[in-house]
């Protein structure tokens, strides 16, 4: 999710200098980019094109859904055929009859509400349609890099179980256990671990993809946008909150890592100045932690987005590339002193493209203006 700030700086160097490590990672960290944008609705044509210009950039894993249909089928069944895996970004699924709940109308065209309410979380309705998914994609001898359940599930955005309007509240860990939103939120949490048991038992049981990681849920750090959140009424669970949560009750007997979701800001990158304002983030943000105490027990994080805010000079062709390059270089210091310490499971670029039909490049993208960008090929290199 990317605001005014996004706090996963302090993350990473909170994990190089806090307490014992966690859980090795197995391996180095898996590293690729998110395909967005239905790319499973792209002409065959089409895809084999956008397969290519990954391969040229050495992406070989994708963050990407696959639906249960003909088109997403076919979509990873092609991208498997080139050498590309995906990390299978899934949704819950509800208790049956539930419906989906509509925005107020002053909410109408805004992102808010894109998950269904994790307290409707069925985990048997989950389990039976991703086992015959499953199967389909094993049948075409298909192995996953990830399995990443849910997106984003500590905010308004992609959990309904947040009011509308709201406060513009960051809830913390008493708050879930004492206030009713935060209740509420509570409630659903468990149910999301529910669905989290049923994916391990497919997992475990499959027929390829027995050693296939599992990634919680990519988490919104927005433990630092309280005046944000109170602009668009909406609200959010800390990271530590949720993360502390989750693990309190079993998240790391279900998972393989901790999905985070990371967008720092840009304050003169390719500087001393601008290293000195990430390290001052880093004093200020408060992600001391993605695991559940400083013990020597937790799983490896999974930076399943990345990107920046505060870009500029991306949004017309040609685009002036130096600022991303710059933060790009600082971005993988950190990521780099993460993966030496096996503390790092995977980090995913966010994005490869936008719409590639769309009147307006995204700014967000590795691939713009008909080309792999320089610093989408070093975001893309390996750690």
């Amino acid at each position: 999710m990317k605001q005014l700030r996004l706090g996963f700086i302090a993350l990473a160097f909170a994990l190089l200098t806090a307490g014992p490590a966690p859980a090795l990672a197995a391996g180095p960290p898996v590293v690729g980019a998110n395909l967005v944008n239905e790319p499973y609705k792209q002409t065959p044509a089409e895809q084999e094109a956008t397969f290519r210009a990954l391969l040229s950039a050495g992406v070989k894993v994708i963050r990407a859904g696959i639906p249960d249909n003909d088109h997403g089928l076919a979509f990873a069944e092609r991208a498997y055929a080139h050498g590309i895996r995906i990390e299978w970004l899934m949704g819950v699924y509800p208790d049956p009859g539930t419906k989906w709940r509509q925005l107020p109308p002053a909410y109408k065209g805004k992102a808010f509400w894109e998950g269904w309410p994790l307290s409707t979380a069925n985990a048997d309705v989950f389990k039976a349609n991703i086992a015959a998914e499953l199967a389909k994609l094993e049948s075409k001898g298909v192995v996953l890099a990830g399995f990443e359940l849910g997106n984003e599930i500590n905010w308004t955005g992609f959990n309904a179980d947040f009011p509308l309007p709201a406060q513009g509240r960051i809830l913390n860990e008493k708050d879930l256990a004492d206030d009713p939103e935060g209740r509420q939120i509570a409630k659903g949490y468990l149910r999301y671990l529910e669905t989290l048991a049923a994916l391990k038992d497919l997992r475990d049981h499959s027929t390829l993809n027995r050693h296939t990681p599992i990634i919680s849920a990519g988490l919104a750090g927005l433990d630092n946008s309280a005046s944000w959140l109170h602009s668009v009424k909406a609200d959010a669970v800390s990271v530590p909150a949720t993360l502390h949560f989750l693990q309190a009750h079993g998240l790391d007997r279900l998972v393989d890592g901790y999905g985070l979701h990371w967008y720092p800001f840009v304050t003169a990158p390719g500087t001393p100045q601008g290293m000195a304002s990430l390290r001052t983030q880093v004093d200020n943000d408060g992600l001391t932690e993605c695991r559940p105490s400083r013990a020597a027990k937790g799983k490896p994080c999974w930076i399943t987005e990345w990107n920046f805010n505060g870009l500029k000079g991306l949004d017309t062709c040609p685009i002036e590339d130096s600022m991303r390059i710059a933060m790009v270089h600082e971005m993988r210091t950190v990521l780099g002193a993460l993966a030496k310490q096996q503390s790092l499971g995977g980090a995913i670029f966010y994005t490869w493209q936008g719409q590639i039909h769309a009147p307006k490049e995204d700014h967000d993208s590795a691939f713009l203006c008909g080309a792999v960008t320089q610093s989408g090929r070093l975001a893309l290199a390996p750690l």
